[in-house]
C-alpha cells in the first residue's frame, strides 16, 4: 500500500533527522511506523566485527611506537567506522555513536598516543556504552590514554604528592576544567575555579605509560603496560579534597571515580546532555518543552543512555515540522555512499577525505576539546555550499558514473511521496545523468534533517 505524503514526510524525518539517510526504498520499508523503526534501530547493534583492528594493549603500545604504525590503525579504524555506517536501515544507533564521540571530542593529530588509539576508544568505550550508563562511559574516557594525551594530564601531580614535593612538580587543569565545562555540567552550571583546581588535583597521578618509561621500566611502566592508563599512587594530591560543596575522603584512585560517579548523575549534567541532544537531532533553537523529558529521563534512569534516547525519539517535535537543520559534512558524505549503494572507497580515499577537509569536518580532527558544532549556521555558509556542489559532482565522477541510476527513479526510491513537486519537476527534466544526480544530491531533502 502506498504511503501517504504526510506518512512518507514523518519516515524520512526518521531516516535524515535521527539517522545518516535513506537507502532506495527506505521509507517505504519503515513508513508504517517510523517511531517504532527508530527504537528498533537502538537494537541493531553498535559493536564492529573486525577482528584485523587492535585491541586496546594493542593499541596502547602501537601509540608509544613510530607515527607510521600510528597512522597505519588510525586508517583501518576509520574505514572500520565508515563501513559500520553504511549498515543499517536508519542508522539512530550510529548517529548517536557519532554525538557521543564528539561530545568527548579530541584531535587525533596531538600525538602519536591520540592518533594510535582514538579509535579504539570509539569502538571499546563509546560504543561499547551508547546504551549504558554515562557515567561508565565518562570514566572509560577520563582512564584513557587518549583523553588523558589529548588534555596534557599524564604529568599532572599533586604538590604534596611525594613525587611532586621532590622533583618540585604541579597539576594541570586543562582536563579537569574540560570535564566539568564540556563533559557533565556545562558552562554557566555554577561550579567556581576553586572546584577546576580541586578537581585537577583530585585526578593527580591519573597518567598512561610512556614508550620510554616502558623501555627504561620507570614509574611503574613496562612492556606489558606500554601505553595503557596507570594510577600513580605517589603523584596523586593526599588527603579530603572538596568540589561543588562536598568533601571527597577517599584515597587513591577511588576519590576520582567517586567525583565522576557523582557528576555523571548530577542535575546540571542531565540538563546539559539533554539541551546538547535537542540542539544535535531536532531544533537549532531547543525549548524547554523539548530538553525537559529527555532531562528527566536522563535523572530517573540514573543515567541510562539508552532510556534517554528513547525520550528524545517521543518528543512532540520529534517526527514532525519541517527538516531545518542542515547536514554536517560527514553525515552528508556517509548518505551519498548510502543513496547510491556504493559500500566502500577502495583505493580513492582522497575522494572522501579532500571534500572533508575542505568542509572543515574531517573525523577526529577539531583542534579544541568541544567538538564540531551542531548549529546549522556554523555550516551553511556561501563558500561552504560552493564546495558541498563540488563534492557532489566529484561523488558522482569517482565513486557513481558507472552504476549511475535514473535521477527521477532515484528520486522517488529515497523520498517517495517526501519528494516535492519542485524537487520532481527537476529530476524529471534533466537528461544529464550526471547533472541530475549532482542535483539530487543538492536537493533540500538531501542537503537538510
Amino acid at each position: 500500500m502506498a504511503l501517504t505524503a504526510a506518512a512518507a514526510a514523518k519516515a524520512l524525518l526518521a531516516l535524515q533527522r535521527f539517522g545518516l539517510g535513506p537507502k532506495p526504498g527506505g521509507i517505504g520499508r519503515i513508513g508504517k511506523d517510523p517511531l517504532k523503526a527508530l527504537q528498533s534501530d537502538l537494537n541493531s547493534g553498535s559493536a564492529i566485527s573486525d577482528s584485523s583492528l587492535p585491541t586496546y594493549i594493542q593499541a596502547a603500545a602501537s601509540g608509544q611506537n613510530s607515527f607510521e604504525e600510528a597512522y597505519a590503525i588510525f586508517q583501518k579504524e576509520c574505514r572500520a567506522r565508515f563501513s559500520k555506517q553504511l549498515q543499517p536501515e536508519i542508522g539512530f544507533l550510529e548517529r548517536l555513536v557519532l554525538f557521543w564521540s564528539n561530545h568527548f571530542s579530541m584531535s587525533a593529530w596531538k600525538s602519536n598516543t591520540v592518533l594510535g588509539t582514538i579509535g579504539q576508544w570509539e569502538r571499546d568505550v563509546v560504543r561499547k556504552n551508547v546504551l549504558g550508563k554515562f557515567s561508565d562511559m565518562l570514566i572509560g574516557t577520563m582512564r584513557h590514554p587518549a583523553m588523558i594525551a589529548f588534555l596534557d594530564n599524564e604529568n599532572s601531580m599533586g604538590p604534596n604528592s611525594p613525587i611532586g614535593r621532590s622533583w618540585g612538580m604541579g597539576y594541570n587543569e586543562n582536563l579537569a576544567r574540560e570535564i566539568l565545562e564540556l563533559h557533565t555540567l556545562g558552562v554557566g552550571a555554577g561550579y567556581t575555579e576553586l572546584d577546576v583546581t580541586n578537581l585537577a588535583k583530585i585526578i593527580t597521578g591519573w597518567s598512561y605509560v610512556r614508550g620510554w618509561e616502558a623501555d627504561n621500566k620507570w614509574n611503574g611502566g613496562n612492556q606489558q603496560n606500554r601505553g595503557q592508563f596507570i594510577f600513580r599512587p605517589d603523584w596523586h594530591e593526599p588527603g579530603a579534597i572538596t568540589v561543588l560543596g562536598k568533601s571527597y575522603t577517599q584515597t587513591g584512585i577511588d576519590q576520582g571515580l567517586t567525583v565522576l560517579r557523582d557528576l555523571a548523575i548530577h542535575p546540571k549534567t542531565a540538563e546539559h546532555i539533554a539541551y546538547k541532544l535537542v540542539l544535535h537531532f531536532i531544533s537549532d533553537s531547543p525549548t524547554p518543552e523539548m530538553v525537559n523529558p529527555v532531562k528527566t529521563a536522563f535523572l530517573n534512569s540514573g543515567g541510562n543512555l539508552k532510556t534517554t534516547a528513547l525520550a528524545l525519539i517521543k518528543l512532540p517535535a520529534a517526527l514532525t515540522g519541517t527538516p531545518t537543520k542542515i547536514r554536517t559534512p560527514y553525515e552528508l558524505t556517509v548518505a551519498q555512499f548510502r543513496a547510491s549503494k556504493v559500500t566502500t572507497w577502495g583505493d580513492r580515499e582522497w575522494a572522501v577525505s579532500e571534500p572533508l577537509r575542505a568542509l572543515n569536518h574531517m573525523p577526529f580532527e577539531r583542534q579544541t576539546p568541544d567538538g564540531y558544532p551542531d548549529e546549522t549556521a556554523w555550516w551553511l555558509n556561501p563558500d561552504a555550499m560552493t564546495i558541498r556542489l563540488d563534492t557532489a559532482q566529484l561523488f558522482y565522477d569517482v565513486f557513481w558514473w558507472k552504476t549511475a541510476p535514473v535521477p527521477a527513479t532515484l528520486g522517488t526510491q529515497l523520498f517517495d511521496m517526501a519528494l516535492s513537486a519542485q524537487s520532481k519537476a527537476l529530476l524529471a527534466q534533466t537528461t544529464d545523468k550526471r547533472n541530475g544526480l549532482t542535483s539530487l544530491l543538492m536537493l533540500p531533502e538531501f542537503q537538510r534533517r
